[in-house]
């Protein structure tokens, strides 16, 4: 929430239309609109020498996902921040690949955290239809890892 209200008191000083803040996962995007209203932010979340009427509207921008899930699909996420490993070592096969069947319960990758490795387990039975994180990246608690079908 504070950073939320630095942007804002930010944005307010610099009278800038547009403003975009990207930090660690973190990212929302302030803007003022031609009206006079304000919209999206509870008056409770201002600082408290602002009025609801200094920051015209609020937008925050959720990490991105998978293009469209369609019902058929389920996609499994990563359970916490890590770097996301498809392999048990290097050079090994990966635990699974695009078109592999995956039982609810099988393992399908790898977390590591602080040099913890935690396995990652298939939350859904399905068809691997896209590997969404590429073997080594680093995600964020609820990135999508995998498409199943």
């Amino acid at each position: 929430m504070d950073r939320i209200r630095e942007a804002i008191e930010l944005a307010g000083r610099s009278g800038v239309t547009e403003m975009e803040v990207r930090d660690s996962g973190f990212h929302i995007r302030l803007f003022r609109s031609s009206s006079s209203s304000a919209a999206a932010l509870p008056a409770s979340a201002l600082p408290q020498d602002r009025k609801p009427e200094d920051v015209q509207s609020l937008q925050v921008i959720p990490p991105p996902i998978a293009d469209e899930i369609r019902p058929s699909e389920h996609i499994i996420s990563a359970p916490a921040y890590g770097i996301f490993h498809q392999r048990p070592a290097p050079g090994s096969s990966p635990f699974v690949m695009v078109g592999d069947k995956v039982e609810k319960g099988q393992q399908v990758g790898l977390m590591e955290s602080m040099k913890v490795f935690s396995a990652i387990e298939a939350d859904a039975s399905g068809t691997v239809m896209e590997l969404l994180t590429s073997d080594g990246e680093e995600v964020d608690a609820g990135a999508p890892l995998l498409r199943l079908q």
